[in-house]
């Protein structure tokens, strides 16, 4: 992952610290779960580590390599490298005591924030985005407009039933994709698994691996949503060199 970021964003000196050594301090801090100032001596200084994360999340970097790391993994596969199905779904986690934007979902009973995933038809992240607890989930859509730019080919939006709103419909129209809302039958009681939802929920469970992930620690938004996109990353390298 180092190589592959040094590509897309190369250091503008010599003596700028390797990125791998910044890599793999992100990396120990998202799996453990503790703040930035408790990285270890082993690593570079934590301003230096949190400094690079921010450059690579305002520049884009860490987003960049998520999609063009799910195309390698999609071409691996034996699939188009370009989608055509995306599967949508929200997770409302607790937030620590930090600064920045956060709400209360009714729903689940808690004060924190709210994650929308795309991934596809194999689980892997397309786009991701973070709002606040309190935004509606029919309302969340909008949140990942930039990210949905960047596959002009899907053209199918499998969606939770709580997605049923006529905004919905609007909103996968005004981006070229048709909507269908899967939910259970009216008899169905207890857990049921639903045509292509569990995939969205199998890469929710794989992101509750990491510790850092368990709660919201991010003071900014576009923070938030470069912790989750630099797992991503990990989790797509993962699958390449280890398909077992």
């Amino acid at each position: 992952m180092a190589r592959l970021v040094q590509r897309l964003d190369p250091p503008g000196s010599p003596s700028a610290t390797p990125a791998r050594q910044v890599v793999a301090a992100i990396a120990w801090h998202l799996r453990v779960g503790s703040a930035w100032r408790a990285l270890p001596s082993g690593f570079p200084p934590w301003c230096t580590v949190y400094g690079w994360f921010r450059r690579w999340v305002e520049k884009g970097v860490l987003a960049i390599l998520m999609r063009a790391l799910a195309r390698r993994q999609r071409r691996r596969g034996g699939r188009r490298p370009q989608p055509r199905l995306a599967i949508i779904d929200t997770q409302s986690v607790k937030c620590i005591g930090v600064r920045g934007p956060r709400g209360y979902d009714g729903a689940k009973k808690l004060v924190g924030r709210k994650r929308v995933l795309m991934v596809d038809a194999q689980g892997f992240i397309l786009a991701v985005a973070v709002v606040p607890a309190d935004v509606q989930d029919c309302d969340t859509l909008p949140a990942l407009d930039a990210g949905k730019e960047q596959w002009p080919s899907l053209r199918l939006a499998i969606l939770d039933g709580v997605f049923r709103a006529h905004r919905c419909e609007e909103w996968c129209t005004l981006h070229g994709m048709r909507c269908e809302v899967v939910q259970k039958e009216p008899d169905q009681t207890g857990f049921v698994v639903l045509k292509r939802r569990w995939v969205v929920e199998r890469t929710l469970g794989w992101l509750s691996h990491w510790s850092g992930l368990l709660r919201e620690r991010a003071g900014r938004l576009d923070v938030a949503t470069g912790r989750i996109t630099f797992v991503a990353c990990l989790m797509a390298l993962s699958a390449l060199h280890n398909p077992a």
